[in-house]
């Protein structure tokens, strides 16, 4: 099962562009980094973002630098990816699209984060997520 979950990573990363522009759910939303590093930590499994929220522990809201002119008026949604471990604490995280005036302080907030375990046949395992955050001032 694992060896077809590993392949399956590596047709992604190894799959060139399309010929036309597709849209990813923002759940499925990924870099070829990010993909990168589940093969080397052998995470296997990847969560949607709504289950993901819903084994949210505890949740750091960003925090916008309020003094800047041009961050006061800067919004939209930042795609964050990362791992859960098997204890819960977010690993690996990276902003994968967004306005680049929100990538740091929403990407500060996500790795504060922890999550119940996700558990497979009884046990955790570490698993992978992407969360659309919006930020709107």
């Amino acid at each position: 099962m694992k060896a077809i979950q590993v392949l399956l990573l590596a047709a992604l990363l190894s799959a060139s562009a399309p010929a036309e522009p597709q849209f990813h759910y923002p759940d499925q939303v990924t870099s070829k980094a990010f993909l990168q590093q589940l093969i080397a930590d052998r995470v296997y499994f990847f969560i949607s973002s709504d289950y993901a929220k819903s084994l949210l522990v505890h949740h750091a809201e960003p925090v916008i630098p309020s003094s800047d002119a041009i961050g006061a008026r800067v919004s939209g949604t930042v795609i964050i990816a990362f791992e859960i471990t098997k204890d819960g604490k977010v690993r690996h995280a990276m902003a994968v699209s967004g306005p680049k005036l929100l990538q740091s302080p929403v990407l500060a907030a996500v790795k504060q984060w922890t999550f119940k375990p996700y558990l497979l046949a009884g046990e955790p395992v570490t698993v992978a997520t992407s969360i659309p955050l919006t930020v709107s001032n």
